[in-house]
């Protein structure tokens, strides 16, 4: 059995076909044109069409039939629809902070602010489409259609492949909207925010299909009516794609974004908000913190700060010789706060600068901030998920030895990585795999083991000091 799997992230298009006898078959990931996506928002049509692109490249290709479709998104992103349900404007991915001081508002209330929280596992931060939903309504209502409909990136994407209007589960729990203990929209924040049932889509469970319809097919170079899976969440994904569904296995992903994440037969929800908690599939939930400062903090600075006159790979080359000691402290909040401080108006930006520090040093700070930044998140997740026995970790840090061991050494951890280059894509198969009968459940897919990172107990105490430094002054630019 053959099935296609197409993801669309933050920054590109990706498609993978996977056999069941042969595994992986082709590989296709195509950059967003600037024009479609800016990383805050997308163009819907533009999204649609370069991941039709890039599907039908690895499609034609590898030469094949495809026995089913698996999708791939992110979480937390808001497109309007019109009553018609045609696009009102562009998407709006998790990266748009432009509801912060409607969040910022609501999240002064500590009453409701727990309220929310304990229903959907989610915070009261502008990364969610309840509270920017509820910021549009309250600033620039008169440009929505009153009865119109919410959607996202993965709901068009499906809406436009088979016709049908259909939200997972796991990507529902993202929204802000569901409850993360009953599986559904929940009644009271829907009344709290002034929007209708009707306004939002059924919510199935991931292993939901519908057939592709004939224009779809006809884009994509595919047979009309072949299964195509509901779309699941990239993080959910990812947890999928690593064979981390089962207890114990943390996995860390460092992408544009970052996260950790623990797979839980409970919703796991502290007492004060800190960490998350969304449905990755199966009964299972997914207790996790993330970052909004990852590979792009190293990208802005390679393309605005750094102007683009050193590559990737020389300024790991350049960081690697540092006097890590007395370099500069980084705080990656470029694009807001997210876990664990929740504090989407926060700005980033250089420490304990000196005339004597150059690119590398800077650049070093980049990498070593983002890892901190996970690492104060590790620390707030296992204290609600226990230690886990093992971290699996994957994105673009995998593509810098440099980063992957400084992960290792921060964390002071073992870190294996894997022989997939993408694990939420993979994950996607996997999803498709078990609609089409290939396998019995989702745990039951181990991706080959890579390489083990094994930390360095000297480099070690010279984190644990860093990292004191890096809390001293996230505590005195408004960390709790």
């Amino acid at each position: 059995m053959n099935v296609l799997a197409i993801e669309v992230s933050t920054s590109s298009a990706k498609a993978m076909v996977f056999s069941t006898d042969r595994g992986i078959r082709g590989v296709c990931s195509a950059p967003y044109k600037d024009s479609v996506s800016d990383v805050v928002s997308q163009d819907p049509e533009g999204i649609y069409q370069a991941l039709v692109e890039c599907a039908r490249n690895v499609v034609e290709k590898v030469g094949c039939s495809i026995d089913g479709i698996g999708l791939g998104s992110t979480w937390h992103s808001l497109l309007f629809l019109d009553r018609h349900r045609k696009p009102i404007g562009r998407i709006l991915t998790w990266a748009n902070t432009e509801a912060a001081p409607t969040a910022y508002r609501y999240r002064e209330d500590e009453e409701l602010k727990l309220w929310f929280y304990r229903k959907t596992g989610c915070m009261v931060h502008s990364i969610y489409p309840v509270w920017k939903y509820i910021h549009a309504r309250q600033n620039r209502y008169q440009e929505l259609d009153p009865e119109g409909h919410l959607s996202s990136q993965a709901e068009y994407i499906f809406e436009r492949m088979t016709g049908e209007v259909a939200v997972s589960t796991s990507i529902a729990s993202g929204t802000g909207f569901m409850n993360i203990h009953t599986l559904e929209w929940d009644q009271e924040i829907l009344d709290f925010a002034g929007l209708k049932k009707s306004q939002l889509s059924p919510i199935y469970d991931f292993e939901h299909t519908a057939p592709l319809r004939e224009e779809a097919a006809r884009e994509l170079g595919l047979k009309p009516g072949t299964p195509v899976v509901l779309p699941g969440p990239d993080g959910a994904l990812n947890q999928v794609g690593a064979g981390a569904l089962g207890e114990g296995v943390m996995t860390m992903s460092v992408g544009t974004s970052g996260a950790i994440r623990l797979a839980s037969e409970v919703p796991l929800l502290p007492p004060q908000p800190s960490t998350w908690c969304y449905y990755a599939a199966e009964g299972k939930r997914l207790a996790g913190a993330a970052i909004s400062g990852a590979g792009n903090c190293v990208e802005w600075f390679v393309n605005k700060a750094n102007l683009g006159n050193t590559d990737y790979r020389m300024l790991d080359e350049m960081a690697a010789d540092i006097d890590r000691e007395g370099a500069p402290v980084f705080l990656p909040f470029l694009y807001g706060e997210r876990c664990p401080g929740w504090d989407d108006g926060r700005a980033g930006g250089f420490f304990d600068i000196k005339a004597h520090h150059g690119v590398g040093d800077l650049h070093y700070s980049i990498l070593e901030g983002i890892l901190f930044n996970l690492y104060q998140c590790y620390i707030a997740l296992t204290q609600v998920g226990g230690t886990p026995r093992e971290i699996r970790i994957s994105g673009g840090i995998e593509n810098s030895p440099l980063w992957l061991h400084m992960a290792a050494d921060i964390f002071q951890r073992e870190i294996s990585t894997s022989k997939i280059e993408h694990a939420s894509t993979m994950g996607a198969v996997v999803a498709a795999l078990k609609v089409v009968g290939a396998i019995e459940d989702m745990n039951a897919f181990q991706p080959e083991p890579g390489e083990t990172i094994v930390p360095d107990e000297k480099l070690g105490k010279l984190y644990e000091a860093r990292f004191e430094r890096y809390m001293e002054w996230y505590r005195k630019t408004g960390g709790e």
